[in-house]
């Protein structure tokens, strides 16, 4: 699990910042995978995990009455990243091309895509719907560059 994480004093400078998707988060809660947790807590470490509404809402619409003043404080410290207009009209032209070509893709998983492709940052996911997804960076851990 992911106690005594607590968010650094600094600004991300150099690292490159990381999104982490809602079942990266349920598994690191749960402490369900030692690797998932590992590479978590060094992201958080390391200041580079970013969050955004979509991921938030997905944490919460699961969170019990104790889970939530234990983990939305851990959210709260993180960078939220915007999700504007032209995100949601991307969003919804990636999720038309892709269902043209049979692909289907949760919608919410979309708009956490696309918010990645806007803001150039990598996704951390368990989830491999996310792979059809053209142009997004998907997080790998131990790859260089990352």
């Amino acid at each position: 699990m992911l106690n005594g994480w607590k968010r650094s004093e600094e600004k991300m400078t150099d690292n490159v910042a990381v999104l982490l998707d809602t079942s990266v988060w349920i598994d690191a809660l749960r402490g369900k995978t030692t690797d998932t947790v590992a590479i978590t807590r060094g992201l958080l470490n390391d200041d580079r995990v970013v969050t955004c509404g979509p991921v938030l809402f997905e944490i919460k619409r699961g969170l019990r009455a104790p889970e939530r003043k234990k983990i939305l404080p851990l959210f709260n410290a993180l960078i939220r990243l915007s999700v504007d207009e032209t995100v949601w009209d991307a969003a919804g032209d990636l999720d038309a091309s892709l269902r043209k070509k049979g692909v289907t893709v949760p919608p919410m998983d979309i708009i956490i895509g696309q918010v990645c492709i806007h803001h150039g940052i990598f996704l951390f996911t368990l989830d491999e719907h996310f792979r059809v997804i053209p142009g997004l960076k998907l997080f790998k851990p131990g790859a260089p560059t990352q």
